[in-house]
């Protein structure tokens, strides 16, 4: 029977990618899918599914009243992001498998959540979600109908359907008015044909008055480009960095037109060297307050839709301050680099180790042994092998 219902769920899916939403049942047939589609396809285009109005110009003029508050949960490497509007309560992503997010709401006491979405069907953004489900009551779910084959997919479908949970696609163009001045309008995708799971990712962009917010899930560089040439309003106050801080997403392009103050890295212990120096370089360079779940934990933002607050954190130190090279620093003729006296450009021979990497090394010294650079930020075991592989670096 479980096999038919995600075998029936998958066709569904497979039609979603016209738009609509429909409430899943292990009993449905295709034909059911068929018909449904065949009689309501008229109102697909309703209210809440009606197409951003695309400007120019700055949001208006208006300050809400209340707060809106942004919870970016450490769940290492995953996404996980809770939202508070003024009146309803909104999960975007649920971090791997386990009980971190459900104890998170539980803490803070929700009851139930008004709006799940799920950006894209990896492990480390709806694994955690699949206990969500099974204890908090959720009115709807926004998940892009992108087609996944893991046990982690099929429970996510599953429970949705157990629990009766209204099943959205979403797709550009919609947008949602939760009142109180909070305003949702989806960015991308507009359709997930020929997309990789990350560049099928839902991109969503929330505005509470003069305060915007984008989330941006796992997509790169080709969804990057499709939402620059879909002409939406992109600017933000803040951006959650695309896929953990990868040199795939925040092209300097669109950084540049999403134009963040504050830029949020959802990253935690990984093989792959998240966030990559090249994304750290074009926000430094691009003068944005950075703030990393692997350095400040769980990040909340606060704002009254004019101002906005950031639980008394620091922000990253990503350009730590010019240390004086060391007196008497012996250069050696063989091409190696003692990493506990070479000066910055020095430093800067050995692979992975660009301007910003040099300065922390030298702030960081002295190292026992050349293992010892996974003390370095974005230097992970992939890094280092290759550094040690390369022979430059050593310690005298």
């Amino acid at each position: 029977m479980k096999r038919k219902f995600i075998f029936v769920v998958a066709v569904a899916l497979l039609l979603f990618s016209f738009g609509g939403n429909y409430y899943l049942s292990s009993a449905d047939t295709i034909a059911d899918i068929y018909e449904y589609f065949a009689s309501e396809k008229d109102s697909i285009d309703s209210p809440l599914l009606s197409k951003t109005i695309v400007s120019d110009k700055p949001d208006i003029e208006y300050f809400p009243s209340g707060k809106l508050k942004v919870h970016f949960i450490d769940v290492g490497q995953g996404d996980a992001i809770y939202i508070e509007t003024p009146s309803k309560k909104i999960l975007i992503d649920g971090g791997d498998r386990g009980n971190t997010v459900f104890d998170y709401l539980k803490e803070l006491g929700v009851k139930s959540l008004d709006l799940v979405i799920g950006t894209h069907p990896h492990a480390d953004h709806i694994g955690g979600l699949i206990n969500v489900f099974q204890s908090i009551p959720v009115r709807e779910v926004i998940d892009p109908a992108f087609i996944h084959t893991t046990k982690t997919f099929e429970d996510y479908l599953t429970l949705i359907d157990e629990k009766k949970i209204k099943f959205t696609v979403g797709r550009a163009g919609m947008v949602r008015d939760f009142g109180d001045g909070v305003s949702m309008s989806i960015v991308h995708p507009s359709s997930v044909d020929r997309m990789s799971a990350n560049d099928a990712s839902i991109v969503v962009r929330m505005t509470f008055g003069q305060i915007s917010f984008m989330f941006t899930g796992d997509v790169e560089r080709i969804g990057e480009e499709q939402i620059l040439r879909s002409g939406y309003d992109l600017k933000s106050t803040v951006l959650k960095v695309g896929h953990h801080g990868s040199n795939t997403s925040t092209t300097a392009s669109f950084l540049e037109v999403v134009s963040p103050q504050v830029a949020v890295i959802m990253v935690g212990d990984n093989k792959y060297g998240h966030p990559h120096q090249e994304v750290l370089d074009r926000l430094s360079n691009a003068k944005v307050d950075i703030y990393r779940t692997d350095v400040h934990g769980i990040i909340v933002i606060t704002t009254n839709g004019q101002t906005f607050e950031i639980n008394n954190k620091q922000p990253y130190q990503f350009n730590p301050p010019k240390i004086p090279e060391p007196p008497g620093r012996v250069e050696r003729q063989d091409g190696r680099i003692n990493i506990n006296t070479a000066g910055v450009e020095e430093l800067q021979g050995i692979i992975h180790i660009g301007p910003v990497r040099a300065e922390e090394i030298i702030k960081l010294r002295p190292f026992d042994s050349v293992d010892d650079l996974v003390r370095v930020s974005g230097i992970g075991p992939v890094r280092l092998e290759d550094i040690k592989k390369e022979g430059k670096a050593y310690v005298d």
